[in-house]
């Protein structure tokens, strides 16, 4: 089981938050003759001079890796950024990181080919979501730049997952798996051979968990960080002649949850175990208090309180347990679709020249609501009565109507030259690359509903409580809810 990030309200910034990895050595056992393509040709990892982590099959498995955020837990070097949940993490090798509406600096690989690398307003994943971990042959993290065999912005490293490739033996299995949280787990592979020269390879694989982070607020679901996820995979190998061989996987997984939510474990308020004392920092002529040395333009000085008399104080008096929080979001999710299809063509024209043309196209939508802040606030004592007590929410995120916080499709063709010399002692690749990605809509992106507080008095009547709802003046046209 693994934890969400903890962050805290601090006086500088109003949150902080950083997701490490375990730096848990996973790559003690012997590697044996583990065929890696590292150098984006087929070697053994003992001939490959590069920085990497590999594991098998049986050590994903074991590890329970089933998305991006698990093999960073499991690999030394690599962290992942989890800010928007475990399903949509982001890679960081040696401090190269990802920002946001920029593409990664660790790029994610699926049988040769690079993920979606989505840059909207919300961390995509870029290809190492769930549902793309099952039937693998191998996943190779490459640690540092990896130049120009991969193409663009592998500054960082790169992460390659290797599926497994159909056989020419019938056979396959079927795994169910329980666990708490009533949680279950199906996976199953089929590897039939057609004919002399033509072999498929079917998998799926489904996982559904409830959520171990409890909401005790009331509002929105009981559970967050829940699973539920199902993926489809189809391999199939054909021999068009004896040294002509087409490649085709085709592959589809969607998964919908609540999200995230973290919980605030420390507030720069004073007299935060017990509550705020409102009448010790009070502002001229109002009940609402200010920190010392702080002003109201600093965000921390208004958040630090609300979260100390509101969450923080329900929290403690309920009793709440370290996977319990207080949420205040009323419909959170997270909803992630992706499919695409790769050809993959090798022709052995020779002894030592092997050409090699891979093509895929591939299509990522996501659409997440959640308070950034993970908060439930209400309003302090305002010189507006209508405002006190009523939600506030501090930044929440929604798609935009009818669309999804990102959405992008992604076409490449790559063509290779390998070769050898006669005496084995040159090896080469040569070859080209092409990559062309847009979104799937004229506008996609993330909007945020910004509350306010305007401390001056008001006229009676409805109070505008968020910018939106707010058009030609300072009233709202007609009373709206809190968010």
């Amino acid at each position: 089981m693994k934890a969400s990030i903890v962050f805290a309200l601090a006086s500088s910034t109003a949150l902080g938050w950083i997701t490490p990895a375990l730096a848990q050595d996973a790559a003690n056992e012997r590697a044996g003759d583990i065929v890696v393509t590292a150098r984006r040709v087929e070697e053994r990892l003992q001939d490959v001079p590069i920085s990497m982590t590999v594991f098998n099959q049986d050590q994903v498995a074991s590890r329970n890796i089933v998305s991006g955020s698990d093999l960073a837990t499991y690999t030394p070097s690599l962290s992942a950024n989890s800010r928007f949940g475990a399903e949509t993490a982001a890679f960081a090798i040696r401090g190269f990181t990802q920002e946001n509406f920029t593409s990664p600096s660790v790029a994610t690989y699926f049988a040769d080919v690079i993920g979606p690398r989505a840059n909207g307003g919300t961390a995509g994943g870029n290809g190492a979501g769930v549902g793309q971990f099952f039937d693998l042959q191998n996943v190779q993290v490459l640690k540092g730049p990896q130049g120009t065999l991969f193409g663009r912005n592998t500054t960082g490293g790169a992460v390659l997952i290797v599926p497994q490739k159909p056989t020419d033996e019938f056979g396959g299995y079927f795994e169910v798996s329980v666990g708490n949280f009533d949680m279950y787990r199906l996976q199953g592979v089929l590897n039939a051979p057609l004919a002399d020269t033509v072999r498929v390879r079917l998998g799926f694989e489904r996982q559904k968990r409830n959520g171990y982070v409890h909401n005790n607020s009331g509002i929105g679901p009981e559970d967050y960080d829940d699973v539920d996820y199902w993926a489809f995979r189809g391999a199939v190998v054909a021999d068009l002649t004896p040294d002509l061989e087409n490649y085709l996987i085709v592959r589809y997984s969607e998964s919908k949850t609540n999200g995230t939510f973290n919980k605030i474990v420390g507030i720069n308020a004073t007299g935060c175990d017990a509550g705020v004392d409102r009448s010790k920092y009070p502002l001229p002529g109002s009940p609402v208090f200010n920190l010392p040395g702080q002003t109201l333009a600093s965000t921390a000085s208004f958040l630090a309180p609300l979260a100390c008399s509101g969450s923080f104080a329900r929290q403690k008096a309920r009793g709440d347990g370290f996977w319990d929080v207080d949420a205040g979001s009323p419909k959170p999710f997270l909803r992630i679709k992706q499919w695409g299809i790769t050809n993959t063509t090798t022709w052995g024209i020779s002894d030592t020249v092997t050409l090699k043309n891979i093509a895929s196209y591939q299509q990522f939508r996501q659409s997440q609501s959640l308070f950034i802040g993970n908060d439930n606030f209400v309003f302090p004592a305002n010189p507006n009565p209508a405002w006190t007590g009523l939600p506030f929410t501090w930044v929440g995120i929604y798609p935009s109507q009818g669309l999804a916080n990102v959405e992008q499709e992604t076409m490449t063709e790559e063509f290779q030259i390998q070769g050898k010399s006669g005496d084995g002692k040159l090896d080469y690749v040569l070859g080209g690359y092409y990559e062309k990605a847009n979104p799937l809509s004229p506008f996609q992106g993330t909007y945020s509903q910004i509350s306010y507080v305007n401390y001056s008095p008001a006229p009676a009547g409805p109070a505008c409580r968020r910018v939106p709802c707010c058009r030609s003046s300072r009233r709202c046209r007609a009373p709206t809810s809190a968010r």
